[in-house]
């Protein structure tokens, strides 16, 4: 991953990757912006709540996506990859612990949007960070 020469096998596995999680995240986007312009002009209930999940299901074929390529990588790779997401969790828990007593003060409450986007925010930073580092090390 980090050395700049990848096998064939690695080049496969990130090229079937980015094929899965594209379609994955192109038919949620479709999806996403059907069910939102439809749930607009519906009124409150079961369907139009049904409607609104709808972008889920392709969610979850990103989210197999992402699963499938996680089992095709390397040892290495892989506790690499969950020393990072664990960090970057670490971060996460301890914000929304640290803002929880913000929103005790009568703080505006953060949606799950918020708190994922800062999930991922702080994956890419460790990452960036850790690969810097390691690249230093070299």
């Amino acid at each position: 991953m980090f050395n700049k020469e990848f096998s064939k096998k690695d080049k496969a596995d990130a090229k079937k990757y980015g094929n899965e999680l594209g379609l994955s995240v192109l038919a949620y986007i479709l999806v996403l912006f059907i069910s939102i312009y439809f749930a607009k002009k519906m009124e409150d209930g079961l369907l139009r709540t049904l409607l609104v999940l709808t972008p889920t299901i392709p969610a979850l074929g990103a989210f197999w996506a992402i699963i499938r390529h996680f089992q095709r990588m390397d040892e290495y790779l892989r506790v690499w990859v969950l020393e990072v997401v664990a960090i970057a969790g670490g971060i996460t828990a301890f914000f929304s612990f640290s803002y929880g007593f913000l929103e005790g003060i009568d703080y505006p409450k953060l949606s799950g949007f918020i708190i994922y986007g800062i999930f991922m925010g702080s994956w890419l930073v460790v990452s960036m960070i850790r690969k810097i580092l390691l690249e230093r090390e070299s």
